[in-house]
């Protein structure tokens, strides 16, 4: 083969560059000395990371983030990150929400910290805003309160009446009905916690007085991101402190800024009421922007986001938090993005994603309203970053990686960093993590990551210190900062099998494009006019999960996106892809009559235009009642999976066919290159064995690119495959269709290993030690350690046993059941590691004799770091072998 990006192709599967190997946030706990730096970074490059991102957390005094000598080792761990061959990314503040930098941005300006707008609507002349609190962040407990307020209380100044209107209590049929009031009313007393208010006027039966009044927070350390000044005072004492430390390490190996969750506080108080669910912020700026966008009286555009105000509701809601949107992207995002070019280095980073951990839309983080925040314009604000990143919550499939790719696509990019985080399913306390995790879970949730459309992993995170004995209190104690720090569980020595695999899994998938049959309209201006708990979120969901097991790939389209599309041969092409179908989840809003008349001409083109619960209404350029806009299939209530089976089967065919020959379906991705060749990750994260067939035309030929050791074998030609999937295996396929068949006809890729009548069974004779130099004891391996006397043991532990062979052969030694990864040695030689399932050892030819078989296990971190705290849960976790291991005779 001479065809020289293929040679390329090949060349980084076998050695994937930074790019697709997992990197970290490092937190970073207290200031290391040099000696730590060098320890922890030689081990993070030895176990296969690709890149660090320096995190200060909480347990690092906030005194000393960004001190002289905190910059010193930074620069001193970047300098050695580089000499290893470590990329940095700039990790842009203290703990998390960027913007604050740690309390400096706000230090001495005062005008930056945010400022919030208040409502309380009443049949009364005079009344009040009390009782504001940030539960989001109460929830936390009182470390993240005094991180973010000063003295952990939450205190007002410069109350300010913004906006006024009286109206009827309900049935508002036009803005006629409405009267803007400001003028006549006056702030008659405030303190740091509230303010009362009067009107000046009379209020008649029927009518309710509105009124709006901004406060800024006094105490609070988080900026106003309306405000360009506010992005320009990080920067200057936040950003810039950073990379004039790292001069002369940019852009190798700092090559990168990266933001998390940019917010504001979601505040709630006790006159609360409306359609809206949060606190806004507010700057002058957005009435001067409402007046441009609406020509509508900001008042009476106010009301509108609280209640009906008549036919125009809609549009009114939409168009304001389109540009309450722009106006945050453009001062935040928009001046970051302009620093960045300016020093050569790229943005990134992620916001806050409602959706976390969910396929809904908005089914993580549910008790916010996303409006009030950067968290709802994906698309846009990904314009502004040089590359995606983007946050996941726990191991299991989620909406954040396939939106991802999606707004990437959309911005002439593809793919995206992932952040995953665990917070704790065993308790109440999110923040105690999950030091339970196994590196089989990571791994598999790194492949579905893959297959959804991450390029890069990043874990949160590698500890700098695994924290205190004798200290339940998440944050402070770095032990409980949403663990596991990888770094301290006993399967860390084996992270390089997992980066090495995930990492060629992603180097396979990255020359080809999806094939995605399916666009989702991902409906912003639905989510600005109707709100989180509409049903577009649900809907979203229901669609993306049930064209995942029908193994349907997909992708978001924003309504630019159709703009600019071309139909051809009755297919829509949108951000680089070819669709059949476009779906629209719930839509009752579209901004531009170009979106309706692109889908309108798909239609008449051939394509297919599914839609799902309400319809849409409104379009926000037209003043025409939407009434006759006809799609090709429309399901009235929720969408089910006999439903999406059925149309996704009305598909036209295109490319390899993979179907399930036996019960359940492998996670898959397919793609295809530009040179008529098609790649395939198969994925069995279940239990069972899974039987799949590929077919491609009438025969195909057929490469097996390894992604645990980067082998490359030779291609076959097939008329069609039946793989054999055992649980947690992964194949990577590479396939044309050919011109000839020879025949290895129907060849079985790699089946499954059923015991012989000859297996023969380790289950007695087995010594246990927690520690090489610690005395051995007679255990069980049909129960785990846990239940044998160590149950607060985590660490390595040691099986030995003796085998007696009669005959010479070669044998394959089975672990049925592990917790969680284990090195064989026979007779003193390693013979291999396994961090998850199958736990199979191919030994060498054994001549007759007796043999000494040792297991070094390491389980999870779990029983050492939840003993004597409330998180332990009512059992200890398995550890160890709990079933017998078995000799399989391969040959004799």
């Amino acid at each position: 083969m001479c065809d020289p990006i293929q040679i390329t192709n090949r060349a980084l599967f076998e050695n994937p560059t930074a790019a697709f190997r997992p990197s970290a946030y490092w937190f970073w706990h207290s200031i290391p000395d040099e000696a730590l730096c060098c320890a922890q970074l030689s081990d993070f490059q030895a176990k296969g990371i690709g890149t660090i991102l320096i995190q200060a957390r909480l347990a690092l005094p906030r005194e000393d983030y960004l001190s002289p000598e905190y910059l010193a080792a930074y620069r001193y761990a970047a300098r050695v990150a580089g000499e290893l061959g470590l990329k940095l990314g700039i990790y842009d503040d203290y703990n998390w929400i960027s913007g604050h930098a740690g309390g400096r941005t706000v230090d001495g300006c005062d005008a930056v910290r945010e400022r919030h707008l208040f409502w309380s609507s009443a049949s009364a002349s005079e009344g009040a805003i009390s009782g504001i609190h940030p539960p989001f962040v109460e929830t936390m407990g009182p470390d993240i309160l005094e991180w973010q307020y000063e003295a952990g209380k939450v205190e007002w100044c410069d109350w300010t009446v913004e906006a006024a209107v009286l109206h009827p209590i309900s049935g508002i049929e036009t803005l006629e009905a409405i009267s803007d009031v400001t003028a006549q009313i006056i702030i008659t007393a405030s303190d740091a916690v509230s303010c009362a208010y009067a009107f000046d006027g009379r209020i008649e039966a029927g009518q309710a007085l509105t009124v709006f009044i901004s406060a800024r927070s006094s105490t609070s350390r988080l900026i106003n991101y309306l405000l360009p000044e506010a992005a320009e005072r990080f920067i200057d004492v936040g950003l810039n402190p950073l990379v004039k430390t790292l001069e002369g390490l940019l852009p190798d190996p700092a090559g990168f800024v990266f933001y998390d969750q940019p917010a504001a506080g979601f505040y709630r108080w006790d006159q609360m009421s409306g359609d809206l669910g949060n606190s806004l912020l507010f700057a002058p700026a957005l009435q001067e922007t409402m007046a441009h966008r609406t020509g509508v009286s900001f008042a009476k555009i106010l009301l509108a986001l609280l209640q009906d105000i008549g036919s125009g509701t809609l549009r009114l809601r939409a168009e304001f938090y389109a540009g309450y949107s722009a106006l945050m992207n453009e001062a935040f995002f928009g001046t970051l993005r302009r620093w960045s070019d300016m020093h050569g280095i790229a943005l990134t980073g992620h916001e806050i994603l409602p959706h976390i951990a969910s396929w809904s839309l908005n089914g993580g983080f549910t008790s916010i309203d996303p409006r009030v925040a950067p968290a709802v314009d994906f698309f846009g604000i990904d314009a502004y970053r040089h590359e995606t990143a983007v946050d996941s919550n726990n191991f299991s499939a989620q909406l954040a990686p396939k939106l991802g790719d999606s707004v990437a696509r959309s911005n002439g990019r593809s793919r995206c960093m992932v952040e995953t985080y665990a917070s704790a399913e065993r308790t109440t306390r999110r923040a105690a993590g999950q030091w339970e995790m196994t590196l089989e879970t990571a791994r598999a949730q790194a492949i579905r990551l893959h297959c959804l459309g991450m390029r890069q992993f990043i874990w949160h995170g590698v500890y700098q210190t695994d924290g205190r004995d004798n200290d339940p209190t998440p944050f402070a104690n770095p032990r409980f900062d949403f663990a596991p720090g990888i770094n301290f569980e006993p399967w860390w020595h084996y992270h390089d099998l997992f980066a090495g695999e995930t990492a060629r899994i992603s180097a396979f998938i990255e020359p080809a494009k999806p094939r995605t049959p399916v666009a989702i309209l991902y409906p912003l201006y639905t989510a600005f006019a109707q709100g989180p708990r509409h049903g577009h979120a649900t809907h979203i969901g229901a669609w993306c999960e049930h064209l995942l097991a029908q193994g349907c790939d997909f992708m978001f389209v924003s309504e630019a996106d159709l703009a600019a599309a071309t139909i051809e041969n009755g297919k829509l092409i949108a951000s680089g892809l070819v669709f059949a179908a476009v779906v629209l989840p719930c839509v009752t809003v579209l901004e531009t009559m170009k979106s309706s008349r692109k889908l309108e001409a798909f239609k008449t083109a051939g394509g297919a235009i599914w839609s799902s619960g309400e319809r849409l209404s409104v379009i926000c350029d037209s003043d025409a009642q939407v009434t006759c806009f006809k799609v090709s299939t429309h399901i009235e209530g929720h969408p089910e999976s006999r439903d999406i089976a059925a149309l996704v089967s009305s598909l036209p065919a295109e490319g390899p066919k993979v179907e399930s020959a036996s019960g359940g379906k492998p996670w898959q991705w397919i793609g295809y290159e530009a040179d008529g060749w098609w790649r395939l990750v198969l994925f069995n994260d279940g239990s069972d064995d899974l039987v799949v067939e590929i077919s491609y035309g009438c025969g195909f030929e057929s490469e097996e690119w390894s992604p645990a050791d980067g082998v490359i074998h030779a291609p076959v030609n097939l008329e069609r495959s039946l793989v054999v999937l055992q649980p947690h295996e992964v194949r990577c396929i590479r396939l044309r269709e050919a011109s000839e068949v020879v025949a290895d006809q129907a060849a079985t890729q790699t089946g499954a290993i059923h015991d012989p009548v000859e297996t023969i069974s380790l289950a007695d004779g087995w010594s246990f030690s927690p520690a090489l130099e610690a005395d051995f004891q007679s255990i069980s391996v049909d129960a785990g350690w846990e239940t044998q006397g160590f149950a607060d043991f985590s660490g390595t532990g040691i099986y030995r046993c003796s085998l007696t062979i009669a005959t010479q052969g070669d044998w394959l030694l089975e672990l049925p059941q592990v917790e969680t990864a284990v090195t064989a040695f026979l007779d003193g030689q390693e013979i291999d590691r396994r961090a998850w399932r199958p736990y199979r050892f191919a030994l060498s030819t054994l001549s007759p004799g007796t043999h000494s078989l040792e297991l070094h296990v390491a389980n999870t971190a779990a029983n050492r770091y939840y003993s004597h705290t409330p998180y332990r849960g009512d059992t200890a976790d398995k550890s160890g072998l709990t079933a017998a291991p078995k000799l399989i005779p391969l040959s004799n």
